[in-house]
């Protein structure tokens, strides 16, 4: 192997010089520039038990179940007085991923309806979180099961 004499070497660290300085000018116009509306927000969490009552919704409107959730029954989610397109819903427990299950909501007169069957856990755990998608924006429903 070939030892490199000083115009070499030089060449090499003018060339990291370029590439750091041009790497330092992107990141910094890419922070000045990066649309803040774009940033993930934080979902408001609901206080309340949507299967005893139904829950108002921080932008107007109501959730609620027809009947209690429970494991292996099916049960129906009603969203009402909210949406120009159909809700979403996820369900997962704290800490622990239950695969995609997604569930959109179709338009039942004036409110949105959908027939929810929990994901199978292994755990047996009772309590979950139900993410309710409405408008683009998330509100978590914590969720004690029978």
């Amino acid at each position: 192997m070939k030892k490199l004499n000083k115009r070499q070497w030089a060449f090499i660290g003018l060339a990291l010089l370029v590439f750091a300085s041009t790497k330092l000018i992107l990141i910094k116009w890419y922070l000045d520039h990066r649309d803040e509306s774009a940033s993930p927000t934080v979902p408001a969490i609901l206080v309340c038990s949507p299967a005893k009552a139904a829950c108002a919704l921080p932008d107007g409107g109501t959730v609620a179940f027809a009947t209690a959730p429970a494991r292996d029954t099916p049960f129906v989610v009603t969203v009402s007085g909210t949406g120009k397109e159909a809700p979403a819903a996820s369900f997962a427990m704290r800490d622990m991923d239950m695969g995609f299950n997604r569930y959109r909501f179709v338009r039942q007169g004036a409110d949105w309806s959908a027939r929810v069957t929990l994901p199978a856990c292994v755990s047996g755990g009772r309590d979950w979180i139900m993410t309710l998608t409405i408008d683009g924006r998330d509100v978590q429903v914590p969720l004690t099961v029978r």
